[in-house]
């Protein structure tokens, strides 16, 4: 039995079994375990309650329970969680999962008592609470090489753009989980966080570029220019980071800082050399104007709430001209802008800016 393996809080259970119960009884139980609004308690239990088998199981696991929100920052906001979670499963699966894995309940204990991000994700997708028993998924730290290939694991069955950016969002949710109860749980130090939170940015500003390239290049070729002797080839285009992504050290809050650009000024798009055809009569454009549309449909994806919730607030006025002018503009524009009219403070922000998305060599270019 669970009963009394707490650190001595009276017998909860005939909040829940009792066959005539006594208010002060009630009051003085939830209050020796840290609840401030008994009333409400009281209805939180009886709605996780259900019908009399489940209701004797959750009295096997109230003990426990009680004891572990008691020991949280707001008990009476972890209930109020419990009980958002009993009604979005199935309450005899969950709880025959809970008195079988105490471990859990501990650590769903500390969630709902401390933090409400938390709490709300597995509220939403209560399938998570089983991911975070899997193995190593909070023993170890999430790495960037780790991030991607589950990443590329997650998308890489589907072909619809929009279905690849709801698994983006889906996949950020989940990872932000584990950071925040790693966290939480006093499993990584704060510069391990703010990496593992820089990381994932990265990844999913990656992945999130890679999907709206590949669209736009099935719309308007592949953006290309003259290199030496005439040669026509690939026009790279990188995202640089600046303030806390550049710096990797991002927070749980944070937006992303980013400044677009690609490697040069001049061309257009055309037809790959892999044999799917010339581009339409009227469909090419300019790489400027290519690179435009890039980064606007780059930085509304990133950025746009969706059902499945948003990637990053993104914060472009970093970019030469600040908030005005183009979005994108190619590594001589910023050279020349650099030397010519960027401000000071502009140039001592570059001292955090590094590449986080697209091409490594054009990035390391500008830099």
């Amino acid at each position: 039995s669970v009963r009394g393996s707490g650190s001595g809080g009276p017998d909860p259970t005939p909040i829940l079994l009792a066959a005539k119960r006594n208010a002060d009884q009630v009051q003085a139980i939830l209050s020796a375990y840290g609840i401030r609004d008994v009333d409400l308690a009281d209805r939180n239990l009886d709605a996780m309650a259900g019908d009399p088998l489940q209701r004797n199981r959750l009295a096997e696991i109230l003990p426990m329970l009680l004891e572990a929100i008691s020991r949280t920052a707001d008990p009476d906001q972890a209930l109020n969680h419990w009980e958002r979670l009993f009604g979005s499963v199935s309450r005899a699966s969950l709880l025959d999962y809970l008195r079988t894995w105490p471990r859990m309940l501990d650590l769903l204990c500390a969630i709902f008592g401390n933090s409400d991000a938390l709490a709300f994700t597995l509220i939403r997708d209560p399938m998570l609470v089983y991911w975070l028993a899997e193995e190593d998924v909070l023993s170890r730290a999430p790495t960037r090489k780790g991030l991607e290939r589950a990443l590329r694991e997650s998308i890489g069955h589907l072909t619809a753009k929009e279905t690849k950016l709801d698994a983006l969002r889906r996949f950020r949710r989940r990872e932000m989980l584990r950071i925040g109860v790693r966290d939480l749980l006093k499993l990584a130090t704060v510069p391990e966080t703010t990496a593992s939170l820089s990381d994932l940015a990265c990844v999913l500003i990656h992945t999130a570029y890679e999907i709206i390239d590949a669209d736009l290049r099935q719309q308007y070729g592949v953006p290309m220019h003259q290199a030496r002797k005439g040669r026509w080839v690939e026009t790279g285009f990188t995202v640089i980071g600046m303030g806390k992504l550049g710096g990797h050290e991002l927070n749980y809050s944070s937006d992303v800082d980013l400044i677009y650009l690609y490697e040069v000024h001049g061309g257009e798009t055309r037809a790959p050399k892999s044999g799917r055809g010339p581009v339409p009569p009227g469909v090419g454009i300019s790489n400027e104007e290519y690179f435009e549309i890039l980064a606007r449909e780059l930085t509304r994806v990133l950025s746009e709430p969706t059902r499945e919730g948003h990637i990053f607030r993104v914060d472009l006025r970093l970019r030469a001209e600040g908030s005005i002018g183009q979005l994108a503009r190619s590594l001589d524009e910023y050279q020349r802008y650099y030397a010519v009219r960027g401000q000071v403070w502009e140039r001592l922000a570059l001292l955090k800016a590094a590449p986080v998305a697209g091409s490594q060599a054009v990035g390391q270019a500008f830099l």
